[in-house]
């Protein structure tokens, strides 16, 4: 059996809370980066409708879910670029590409964390009749309380790893 046998059938969690798992297990600490990834796109892509309505003082002519649209197919496009052009450029984390079900759920957070973005600006601007700057100012707080998700998880990652090496190291000498 080669290497490449024996690494398909190797177990990965649902969270992958080691280093070895992140990018083959459906979560890991880069779950929150491709939250954070959503939450950015779809303020950014909103600032198209925002801008439109402070210039020409009327309604958008494009409707919110386009904003959506644009959301998804970047987060799409950017699990392609990273698995092949970032993969090819060895830039990749441990220069491997994610497994099919990692890619998958990366795009799903991704489409998770402009979703979030969606219902907070229905709450403030539709609901509560509130301008967009209190969207984008409650937008910029989301995108760093998921960051510093991203961070700790990263923390929590590296520290579990080290230990678990630590531990095998007893177990194996």
């Amino acid at each position: 059996m080669s290497s490449e046998e024996s690494g398909k059938k190797r177990y990965a969690p649902f969270i992958g809370l080691l280093e070895d798992y992140v990018g083959r297990s459906p979560l890991d600490f880069y779950s929150w980066g491709h939250i954070a990834f959503g939450i950015g796109a779809f303020a950014i892509f909103s600032l198209i409708i925002t801008i439109y309505e402070l210039i020409y003082i009327t309604a958008a002519i494009m409707p919110w879910w386009w904003i959506m649209s644009f959301v998804i197919a970047v987060g799409i496009g950017w699990e392609i670029i990273e698995n092949t052009l970032l993969w090819k450029l060895g830039v990749k984390y441990e220069n491997r590409r994610d497994s099919f079900i990692n890619a998958f759920f990366d795009i799903l957070f991704v489409i998770g964390g402009g979703l979030a973005v969606w219902l907070l600006k229905w709450i403030i601007m539709d609901v509560m009749g509130q301008l967009g700057r209190w969207f984008y100012l409650s937008t910029i707080i989301l995108f760093a309380l998921v960051l510093i998700a991203y961070f700790i998880g990263f923390y929590i990652t590296n520290k579990k790893t080290k230990q678990t090496r630590k531990d095998l190291g007893k177990i194996i000498s």
